[in-house]
């Protein structure tokens, strides 16, 4: 029996992990339009590792008051109007916890959902965005403030982009200079194909912060 054999998924052997730089300027939490992620912020395709390659791209950035979040899929059926099931979960765990299995107090689950009917193309249309339940979680988050966070959605004939901002109010325990490491995960669909697009593992259900790829905050010019 091989060691893939013993372990279902070869992305087992990695602990994976990236930058996340800062975004420099001053951001609109209600304007998506103030702020568009650019290649310097993109993330590596860790997804790679574990699944097929496909046309999704994931952005992601950190400023003094919010975490900037774009994900990028592509139409695999071009039409002329949307399907009305897209949708976008984050996870993120504010205190890096690698070595935890279930979720605690610090893990937060944003749902991003897209379902009114719509022509396409599309350009920043609010979409509603609520805070989830983590399965299996031994601890819940405080979500004081999740009305706060944001998510939008744009459409093309060959793809879809989903944007959040997620005000640092909104996250328990988040504070980027004490705790600049965060552990991440993000599945999205475009109602009919499921994308992972950030764990190393997907044999595993994503409710296990351990599988989570850990975020490294960074100054621009560190990354």
């Amino acid at each position: 029996m091989s060691l893939k054999d013993l372990v279902s998924d070869p992305a087992w052997l990695f602990d994976l992990g990236f930058s996340v730089r800062r975004w420099p300027g001053t951001v609109d939490p209600s304007s998506p339009a103030s702020w568009q992620l650019g290649d310097a912020y993109r993330l590596p395709a860790v997804k790679s590792l574990s699944g097929d390659e496909d046309a999704s791209g994931s952005w992601m950035a950190w400023s003094d008051r919010e975490i900037l979040l774009q994900v990028h899929l592509p139409q695999a059926n071009p039409a002329s109007s949307l399907n009305t099931n897209i949708s976008l979960d984050f996870y993120i765990d504010t205190r890096s916890s690698p070595g935890i299995h279930r979720a605690n107090a610090y893990c937060h689950l944003f749902q991003l959902r897209f379902r009114q009917p719509a022509a396409i193309p599309l350009e920043n249309a609010p979409a509603d965005v609520r805070p989830g339940l983590i399965s299996r979680a031994k601890g819940f988050p405080i979500y004081a403030r999740a009305n706060e966070v944001r998510g939008w959605l744009s459409a093309s004939r060959s793809r879809l982009e989903m944007k959040m901002t997620l005000p640092y109010t909104s996250l328990a325990g988040c504070d980027p200079v004490e705790f600049p490491e965060w552990g991440v995960a993000w599945v999205a669909s475009d109602g009919r194909k499921r994308y992972e697009l950030a764990r190393n593992s997907l044999s595993v259900p994503v409710d296990d912060p351990s599988l989570w790829c850990r975020a490294r905050l960074v100054e621009t010019s560190d990354a």
